[in-house]
């Protein structure tokens, strides 16, 4: 069986985007890489507020926290995201947009990104779910773990591959890999700590929150 994360994109967001791209493949001579790095900041920014926004509004730990680092992983992101892009020529843009251009959908009029999770994680990450549901704490920790796996596979194919493919210098390549640890880290860490302020029964509503991105059936429609 064949398992991916959806996550839905706005129709104005993705028009731009399909713009850049239509442009791009027709040799538009005019540079699209500003407009590029605004609109991957947007995308990003929305896959953010979407998952980890309101999971963050879901806690009730009272300090903040949550917020706090999904507030300075935004930042961080519209900082470097078009600053990233910049660098480059249209040709230069060409291989990552179409790259990501295959990672949209559409379905019912809704635009969506997907990437795909490996069927045995996400079967894993299903049977601990269904387990704390029951109040068996003991799966805690273990389904956190499986998340975080589901979030970094993501992170690899919407933001590693890219960054791959425009072959920075080694200089800025560094830099961007250490932006892009530091924030998952950043993420990973609080997973971590929610997974020791909370029992099994009230981490289940964020769990069942992030399981309505699960999709089990083959991607067939493009956007």
């Amino acid at each position: 069986m064949t398992y991916s994360i959806s996550l839905k994109i706005q129709p104005t967001t993705y028009q731009r985007f399909e713009t850049i791209h239509q442009k791009l493949n027709a040799g538009e001579t005019e540079s699209q890489s500003k407009a590029l790095g605004d609109n991957l900041a947007d995308i990003a920014c929305e896959i953010l507020d979407q998952v980890f926004g309101q999971m963050a509004r879901m806690n009730k730990s009272g300090d903040n926290e949550s917020e706090k680092i999904i507030q300075q992983i935004r930042e961080t992101t519209r900082k470097y995201m078009p600053w990233s892009v910049s660098f480059f020529g249209n040709d230069r843009l060409v291989p990552m947009v179409n790259y990501l251009y295959g990672r949209f959908y559409s379905e019912d009029g809704q635009h969506y990104m997907h990437y795909p999770i490996d069927a045995s994680l996400a079967t894993d990450l299903l049977a601990y779910v269904n387990q704390m549901k029951e109040g068996q704490n003991q799966y805690v920790p273990l389904a956190l773990k499986a998340f975080t796996q589901v979030v970094d596979a993501g992170v690899t194919h919407l933001v590693r591959e890219p960054k791959k493919m425009l072959k920075f210098n080694m200089v800025v390549d560094k830099t961007l890999t250490g932006v892009i640890n530091l924030t998952t880290q950043l993420g990973y860490k609080r997973f971590d700590k929610l997974g020791k302020i909370y029992d099994a029964q009230s981490m289940s509503q964020y769990f069942d929150h992030f399981m309505v991105f699960l999709n089990n059936e083959p991607v067939l429609r493009k956007a």
